[in-house]
């Protein structure tokens, strides 16, 4: 591989990667996005405004409309003839067992019930009261009832439906962690160049110049990529006593292991000193097999100009 010699350009491009993703939990994924669903659902119907309106013009016949406005949809409306409607009657909701509401039943000369406005057992039974008087008023008698959503009751439904929403999150994030892989670029550091002294440039001076290694200019560029998409770019310094390129091998974090299950194993490539040190190229342990590694390291310690043993 050819070592470019002019400052800050390219000498070398190495792909490390494919890695692993991890896709057992699509199942519990799937769940929790339909259990989201279905919470913030059930939130957007219990936070819903009901109105009743009717108006009896004179000489005319008397007409009502219901109206059902929640947040994010369209408001619902039907009309209809306030004649049809026999009687209005008041129902008691039950939660295990005792009476925790009410609400009024419509019921048309048909027989059939049509429920309105649930909320409380005063307030309830009040609904009824005077939509009974107006089906036995006069000509100009008019009605408006407004029952307005128990809030308490949307929002804890909602702050369910927003848990399972964090925990499908979360849950993708940590099955993608592994997905992509990374660039990494091995540059020529403008930084750091060789240097000649104002005296070695005098008149019938010597000319001393430090013959440095060429790896004491080397920078890499470590970009993590997903899809070809960079999501996040570190670099470090190639040490100058830099004597070969390792693969590090750990095991990897797994929050969904059994207990009889042995963690996943991973690695990632490292510069070994003359003295011993490590530094890691990339932060973390990453599954990719040991082909993808040995493959990384290889390219990367011929680019450096190191041993591929």
């Amino acid at each position: 591989m050819t070592m470019n010699t002019r400052a800050g350009e390219l000498v070398a491009r190495i792909h490390y990667g494919p890695f692993e993703g991890r896709f057992r939990n699509v199942p519990v994924v799937l769940s929790f996005a339909l259990l989201t669903s279905l919470l913030l659902g059930v939130a957007v119907h219990a936070n819903r405004t009901k109105t009743l309106e009717c108006v009896r013009p004179p000489g005319e016949v008397a007409t009502c409309e219901t109206r059902l406005i929640a947040p994010l949809l369209p408001a619902l409306s039907e009309r209809f003839d306030a004649g049809a409607v026999r009687e209005a009657r008041y129902r008691d909701v039950y939660d295990k067992g005792s009476v925790v509401g009410g609400y009024t039943v419509l019921v048309d000369v048909f027989g059939h019930e049509t429920g309105f406005g649930g909320t409380t057992v005063e307030q309830a039974r009040l609904n009824t009261e005077r939509i009974q008087r107006f089906l036995q008023g006069q000509d100009g008698s008019t009605l408006r009832i407004e029952v307005l959503p128990s809030y308490w009751k949307a929002a804890w439904i909602a702050l369910w439906g927003v848990l399972a929403l964090g925990l499908a999150i979360t849950i993708v994030v940590h099955d993608c962690r592994d997905l992509g892989g990374y660039r990494i670029e091995v540059r020529d550091d403008p930084r750091e160049q060789p240097w000649t002294s104002a005296a070695a440039l005098a008149t019938g001076a010597y000319r001393l110049q430090a013959q440095d290694s060429p790896r004491e200019r080397l920078r890499l560029r470590v970009t993590r990529t997903v899809l070809g998409i960079p999501l996040r770019v570190h670099e470090l310094a190639v040490p100058p006593d830099v004597t070969e390129v390792e693969i590090e091998q750990g095991t990897v974090p797994d929050w969904f292991l059994m207990r009889d299950q042995a963690p996943p194993r991973g690695g990632r490539l490292v510069l070994r000193t003359a003295t011993g040190a490590a530094l890691p190229v990339i932060p973390e342990l990453r599954r990719g097999g040991e082909r993808v590694h040995e493959r990384a390291r290889l390219a990367l310690a011929r680019a450096l100009g190191l041993s591929m043993s």
